[in-house]
């Protein structure tokens, strides 16, 4: 365990209540019924979905969701609307996130949190909330992922383990993958190198490797297959199968921003196969969107990163996510990764495949993702635009089974990967 990070309510309607985190993990707080912490419906002094706070222990990001009256830290107003601001203006400002240190307190109306934050290792004296919070956890770069990664791309060794690197494939929000050749035999495949966000113990090391071992017996016709890994020169580094034909998103680019309808179906039926299998495994994938779909030589589509994002996530390795800076994701992402985080099923794949295949039909998101609107606003709010009203050419039948896979309610949504391709099928059959 890296940490744990408590929520103590020490005023307000549910003082005495404690949430404790010691894994990554989310928590909404709001009148909604899906909050974590739900005030009274009467309780005027917090919004519906007022923040949102994500926590990677020993890391916390709290991220005011345009609330109305803003969320207090250590008695300064974050958020909230000006005087005179519509609900329309404010909206179109960016939503203010802060990194929580221990001792802070978070104040919305009346309701009042305690930060308590605990590293890993630490006696029970460096709870005490007047110790700094550098006191309790290493310091951690604040650098943007993005410029993380690039850095990660300009100081890559020439090999890691048996594997000679090669050209650069692409870079995404955990790291880069290059073209490499094994050394024993020539084998041409493709390594991704992961930049841990947070400082890696040797217990986090082991936990991810051997989570990554369970994903790593995945095998089927379309799934990329996971040949090694390994840790070194304080990144993780995994050769797979490559892919010559690259990424789903590349073949939407080439295609001038819509992929033919058939042949964006027959992608999504291959992923569907993939995923199925995993499924079937009791494997949820929890990060599918066009980048980790890949296309082989014929052409055909495999599912890549099975389990990584989870394993990463699951070994406090990944930092924080949801909050930010790394929102490609975000575009695929079912509502329940936010207020369900931990407990996302064969259903949640179903939703991220389905936004992947509007995508690739549409040139669009499935949500109405406003230019200047809060992405984590707008997947709490919830709906998605039907398809048939951005691309008419998809077929009635095959647009009902898109638009019921993209349901928010997960009991409405197919229940896995099988059933969601299975309908599909018909569809296109009927078409």
């Amino acid at each position: 365990m890296p940490g744990k990070v408590t929520l103590t309510a020490t005023a307000g309607p549910i003082q005495g209540r404690r949430f404790e985190f010691t894994e990554h993990d989310t928590f909404l707080f709001g009148r909604a019924p899906d909050c974590h912490a739900e005030l009274p419906s009467g309780d005027t002094s917090a919004s519906r979905h007022h923040f949102l706070l994500e926590v990677a222990p020993p890391l916390a990001r709290l991220r005011d969701l345009g609330s109305l009256n803003g969320t207090h830290v250590n008695g300064v107003r974050h958020g909230g609307r000006q005087p005179g601001e519509t609900p329309e203006q404010a909206a179109r400002r960016p939503c203010p996130q802060i990194d929580l240190r221990h001792g802070d307190q978070v104040r919305v109306g009346t309701t009042v949190f305690g930060v308590t934050i605990e590293r890993e290792g630490a006696d029970s004296a460096q709870t005490d909330p007047s110790l700094s919070f550098d006191v309790l956890v290493e310091p951690v770069s604040e650098a943007p992922v993005v410029e993380a990664v690039s850095a990660l791309a300009a100081e890559l060794p020439e090999r890691v383990g048996d594997y000679a690197l090669g050209p650069l494939l692409g870079r995404g929000g955990m790291g880069v993958v290059h073209q490499a050749r094994r050394l024993a035999d020539g084998t041409v495949v493709a390594v991704k190198l992961m930049l841990p966000q947070v400082l890696v113990s040797a217990a986090a090391r082991d936990a991810f490797l051997r989570e990554v071992e369970v994903t790593r017996s995945l095998r089927h016709p379309r799934i990329v297959e996971l040949l090694d890994c390994g840790y070194a020169a304080e990144r993780f580094w995994f050769a797979m199968e490559y892919c010559p034909g690259g990424s789903a998103l590349a073949l939407l680019r080439a295609c001038g921003g819509r992929v033919p309808l058939e042949r964006a179906l027959d992608l999504a039926d291959g992923a569907l196969d993939g995923l199925a299998f995993a499924h079937a495994q009791g494997v949820v994938h929890r990060d599918v969107k066009p980048d980790n779909l890949l296309l082989a030589a014929d052409g055909t589509a495999r599912v890549t990163d099975f389990g990584l994002a989870k394993s990463f996530s699951s070994a406090g390795l990944s930092g924080l996510t949801a909050t930010g800076t790394v929102a490609g994701t975000l575009f695929y992402m079912p509502r329940e990764q936010l207020t369900s985080f931990r407990l996302l099923r064969p259903a949640s794949d179903v939703w991220s495949l389905a936004a992947t295949l509007y995508h690739l039909l549409t040139g669009e998101y499935a949500r109405d993702f406003a230019a200047g609107r809060d992405p984590l606003a707008v997947i709490l709010k919830g709906g998605t635009i039907p398809i048939r009203e951005r691309e008419p050419r998809v077929s009635v039948a095959v647009a009902e089974v898109i638009d019921r896979a993209l349901a928010d309610d997960v009991a409405t949504r197919y229940a896995d990967a099988a059933r969601f391709r299975d309908a599909l099928r018909a569809a296109r059959a009927r078409a």
